[in-house]
C-alpha cells in the first residue's frame, strides 16, 4: 500500500423506488460491520440507518435518478452522504406531529455532529457526520 494509510469506505447506487429505503438501511449496517472495531457495537450504527433512510428517501421523493449513498469511517466520525441528480436542496419544513413526513432536517439538526449539502453538477449530496460521542 506503499505506507499509505487507508480510510475505509463504501458507496453504492440503489435504485429510486421506494423498496430501496429498506435495502439501504441494511446496506448501511453490513456496510458499517464491515469497518469493524468499536463501531460496531456502537449506537450510532441505528443513527446512521435512520439517516440514511431519511435522506434517500427524500432523495427518491423529490430527487432524480437513482440515488448515490457513501460511508465513510475515520476511527472518530462517521461521514454519511447520499447524491441525488436533482438541483433541490432540501428544506425544513414545519410539520404538525400528526404527519408521516417531513422530519428528515429536523432529524438531522438532533442527530448529526455536522451536515450539510455540497452542490453537485448536475444535482446535490447531503452529508451527516456522527461521532462516537453522538
Amino acid at each position: 500500500m506503499n505506507g499509505e494509510s487507508t480510510i475505509p469506505s463504501c458507496d453504492t447506487r440503489f435504485p429510486a423506488v421506494t423498496a430501496s429505503i429498506t435495502v439501504a438501511r441494511h446496506w448501511v449496517r453490513d456496510c458499517v460491520d464491515g469497518f469493524g472495531g468499536p463501531l460496531r457495537q456502537h449506537r450510532m450504527i441505528q443513527t446512521a440507518e435512520l439517516l440514511v433512510s431519511e435522506l434517500i428517501t427524500n432523495a427518491i421523493r423529490h430527487g432524480s435518478g437513482p440515488p448515490l449513498i457513501q460511508l465513510i469511517w475515520n476511527g472518530r466520525w462517521l461521514h454519511t452522504a447520499v447524491s441525488d441528480s436533482s438541483d433541490r436542496w432540501p428544506r425544513k419544513r414545519a410539520t404538525a406531529n400528526t404527519e408521516s413526513g417531513g422530519f428528515g432536517i429536523q432529524l438531522l439538526d438532533r442527530l448529526a455532529r455536522r451536515w450539510g449539502v455540497t452542490p453537485g453538477h448536475p444535482g446535490k449530496t447531503v452529508w451527516a457526520e456522527l461521532g462516537l460521542d453522538s
